[in-house]
């Protein structure tokens, strides 16, 4: 779809607007109601493209991103907003995003407004462009994290349905119902080169600080923009390790005997001794042995132009690459 240009306008800008079509009807009539009502005035004439379950939106947008379209907006949840990072990143195209998924991390670390209506006069106003950090897993790229362990299979367990009704409540119900059956697995985490081995929970790969925060002692350190991706592993042997874990949380600690902390510049290897489920960005990707490459400044996203009230706003506190809790 396209609006018309405006008489006189010597420069439009072309907008590629990628739905995913699982937020429902009312969702997307609502976007487009939101389209019509903004980008006639900032001269945007704009396309939609809704994401088909057999073809790679990365694809997608490298092709478009080729025929000199200005920006390319993601309008769905963060698993989306992967799909059309993976065929931005590296690229002079910005990403714009309309938070209308489940949890809308990425949104809410940038301090893009939650509401559709919000989102998209952002989009047609002035603003700023912003340079994020990214990973590349298997030839894809993702901008959140990535991990194996009970998170992948607390993310593989939930369901569509659950979801839509819980929004993120959905996964801790279902962290609760499979936390007891999970058990720590035998596990060699490389970093840049340096091989550890573990006993771990789960292995988690950073880069949001707001979604690190839920789970990390210093998960307010992680920022999108600081060329490096945070590691976190969970050490934990046992069910009746977790309150103690929580416990440490709720106090703030710096470091806990349960978790070792690392950052890695370059390159992350992980690998079991008995092959587990790994999830990116949300999604089940595939299995371990896995190789994530830090992709440092490789997505420019159009964000508002205040301070992010975010972790991309306050400065980064030194600490070692190392914990002392390892």
């Amino acid at each position: 779809m396209s609006l018309p240009v405006s008489k006189g306008t010597n420069h439009v800008k072309k907008a590629l607007i990628i739905v995913n079509p699982v937020v429902g009807a009312d969702a997307t009539d609502a976007l487009r109601e939101e389209l019509d009502n903004h980008f006639p005035g900032a001269d945007i004439r704009y396309e939609i493209y809704e994401t088909q379950p057999d073809v790679h939106v990365g694809d997608v947008v490298r092709a478009k991103a080729r025929d000199g379209i200005s920006f390319v907006v993601a309008a769905g949840g963060d698993g989306t907003v992967a799909g059309v990072i993976d065929g931005l990143v590296g690229s002079c195209v910005p990403l714009g995003i309309v938070p209308i998924g489940t949890g809308n991390i990425l949104a809410r670390e940038l301090g893009i407004p939650l509401e559709t209506g919000d989102a998209v006069a952002l989009l047609a106003g002035a603003p700023r462009e912003r340079r994020i950090d990214a990973l590349r897993i298997r030839e894809r790229v993702f901008v959140l994290g990535a991990s194996m362990g009970i998170s992948a299979t607390i993310i593989d367990d939930t369901t569509r349905a659950e979801k839509n009704i819980l929004g993120l409540a959905a996964y801790i119900g279902t962290g609760l119902w499979c936390a007891p059956a999970c058990k720590a697995q035998r596990v060699a985490v490389t970093i840049d080169g340096q091989t550890r081995r573990f006993l771990a929970m789960d292995v988690a790969v950073l880069n949001c600080g707001l979604l690190s925060g839920t789970i990390y002692p210093k998960g307010a350190d992680v920022r999108l923009d600081d060329g490096q991706l945070d590691v976190l592993v969970l050490r934990m042997k046992g069910l009746l390790d977790y309150p103690r874990y929580f416990f440490d949380l709720l106090l703030r600690r710096p470091t806990t005997p349960l978790a070792s902390y690392f950052r890695a510049e370059r390159k992350i290897v992980l690998r079991s001794r008995i092959p587990q489920n790994v999830q990116a960005d949300g999604d089940i990707i595939g299995q371990t042995p896995v190789e994530i490459d830090v992709l440092p400044a490789s997505v420019r996203v159009l964000v508002p132009d205040v301070s992010m009230g975010s972790s991309l706003a306050a400065p980064r506190s030194d600490r070692p690459t190392v914990s002392p809790s390892h």
